[in-house]
């Protein structure tokens, strides 16, 4: 899913914006097998996006793992059959890879700028929080909720597992 994610989502873009496939596997994982399943899905995921990506290792894998922790609601606690519980895990699991991930970003910015780790050549990176959660993440949002309404039909025939 990330190398498809690298290479076809680029030609999905809709107003410049591609659709997180890994995320709407995790979100989509999550509520099928549930929580353990879904974090794990989601580190390895993000392992393969940050391998073909130009941001800092493990920066996909943080904001995956915890989108997964907010779909993993949908699991047990709320029916993934009711339309909106993988609607909104998967507005609710855009929006937090998309704040971990411009947050993370931003940090690594600031800490390359501080006296302590000056003599290091950290990657900075040029995303202005607010402007990049609106012109990225918002969209994003619409973009992949819109393709978990298109799948959730085929999501409600495999069969939920029970988490062990």
């Amino acid at each position: 899913a990330a190398l498809l994610q690298s290479t076809v989502a680029a030609r999905l873009v809709i107003r410049g914006v591609k659709p997180d496939l890994v995320l709407i596997i995790v979100v989509i994982g999550t509520l099928i097998y549930g929580g353990k399943a879904g974090i794990l899905w989601a580190f390895w995921g993000g392992i393969g996006l940050d391998l073909f990506s130009g941001g800092p290792f493990g920066i996909s894998s943080l904001g995956l793992m915890l989108a997964a922790l907010a779909a993993g609601t949908g699991h047990r606690i709320l029916s993934r059959y009711n339309l909106l519980v993988p609607l909104s895990a998967s507005a609710l699991g855009t929006l937090i890879y998309g704040i971990v991930y411009i947050g993370l970003l931003a940090l690594f910015r600031e800490a390359a700028q501080m006296p302590l780790f000056s003599g290091l050549a950290l990657p900075t990176y040029q995303l202005p929080f607010w402007a990049t959660l609106q012109s990225v993440v918002v969209p994003a949002i619409v973009y992949n909720t819109t393709i978990v309404l298109f799948v959730t039909p085929l999501l409600n025939r495999v069969p939920e597992v029970q988490e062990g």
